[in-house]
């Protein structure tokens, strides 16, 4: 997102100098309606009123936490611009007998939720503001006569639709963010464990290795294979294999918890870890605490498996310096010593120091 801000921040700014180029637009046309003994009104409206406090938000717009709090600004931008057009339409219908029009509440309304992107609740509460304002106009000051009760009405009816649109909006945004989430998240996620699946594994591991390279400093791949899992599976049924599955991923979040730790489910009942800048000894370390976890979760094995309770075996291929290794060579290296901790009794861990 903060890639994205300097961007949205510019766009902000070029709306805003938009609305102060309307307001002079407005201007040319309105001074052709008026009539010329309100002209210094109109003019100092509009200039000296208007024209400023748009320019005041362009410069706030430069601020280094203006984005943070720029819907804040807006609606107070929107209020601002709205009462100023009320004490103008009240000025002109005391002082000059002139019925001003309302509309320009309304364009402000519309130009500031939408094109300035006040989000719902402070357009809700701008929008009910510059409603009691122009009530509140139309009791002091009956500019437009047996239309009043009509005018106010269409002016709250103006900002509630602007308000609602703004509420749809918001919703509609928020859905397809939280579907964008989803979407992404079972792009990258085994739905089962949590952990990366087996394409997102493989790039972020990339990633990693590439990293290793340039700092030089080692890199460790673990695998892991639940003991005897078929056997499992055909004697507790799928959903206790799934269970097991996910009592797998729970214990490697509780042993790897750095954030550049990557935790992966290869695939059935393998799993991944890909480790950087960690020495050997740490890497046992936490081979062992994988093993001791399982013996500790006392998960009843079926009857013929190697071991009474569940257990994984592990291999380890580790490599105090990378160099041109790749990841799929380390894959291998572990695939391989797994295949002998399986062959030397299951659950437990060998560990081969990868040269290349």
């Amino acid at each position: 997102m903060q890639i994205h801000r300097p961007s949205e921040q510019r766009r902000l700014r070029i709306a805003l100098i938009i609305g102060a180029v309307l307001v002079l637009v407005f201007m040319a046309a309105d001074i052709v309606l008026l009539p010329s003994s309100m002209y210094e009104l109109y003019t100092f409206d509009r200039l000296l009123l208007q024209f400023p406090i748009i320019l005041i938000v362009v410069v706030l717009s430069f601020w280094r936490e203006f984005m943070r709090y720029r819907a804040y600004i807006f609606a107070g931008l929107l209020i601002a611009l709205s009462y100023s057009n009320y004490w103008l339409i009240w000025v002109c219908w005391e002082e000059h007998n002139f019925i001003f029009p309302y509309e320009g509440t309304i364009l402000y309304a519309f130009f500031c939720v939408f094109a300035l992107g006040i989000p719902f609740k402070l357009a809700a509460s701008a929008n009910v503001i510059n409603i009691l304002g122009f009530l509140g106009l139309m009791w002091l000051a009956p500019v437009y006569g047996d239309r009043v009760p009509i005018s106010a009405a269409f002016v709250s009816g103006s900002l509630f639709i602007c308000v609602y649109a703004r509420y749809r909006l918001d919703r509609s945004v928020r859905m397809l963010k939280e579907t964008n989430d989803r979407l992404l998240k079972l792009s990258k996620f085994d739905p089962l464990s949590d952990l990366l699946n087996r394409r997102a594994l493989r790039d972020q591991s990339e990633k990693l290795l590439a990293l290793s390279k340039r700092h030089d400093v080692s890199m460790a791949v673990l695998m892991l294979d639940l003991d005897d899992f078929k056997k499992y599976n055909d004697s507790f049924g799928h959903q206790q294999g799934d269970e097991a599955i996910k009592e797998q991923a729970r214990i490697m979040k509780q042993v790897f918890k750095r954030e550049t730790d990557i935790l992966g489910r290869y695939g059935g009942e393998e799993f991944i870890v890909v480790l950087s800048d960690i020495s050997k000894e740490q890497v046992e370390k936490h081979a062992q605490t994988l093993l001791d976890k399982w013996e500790r979760a006392q998960l009843k094995h079926a009857e013929g498996a190697k071991h009474p309770f569940m257990s994984c075996s592990i291999g380890v291929a580790y490599a105090s310096t990378v160099g041109e290794i790749s990841i799929d060579w380390l894959i291998d290296e572990a695939d391989k010593v797994l295949y002998e901790a399986k062959e030397k009794g299951k659950a437990q861990y060998v560990v081969t120091e990868a040269q290349c």
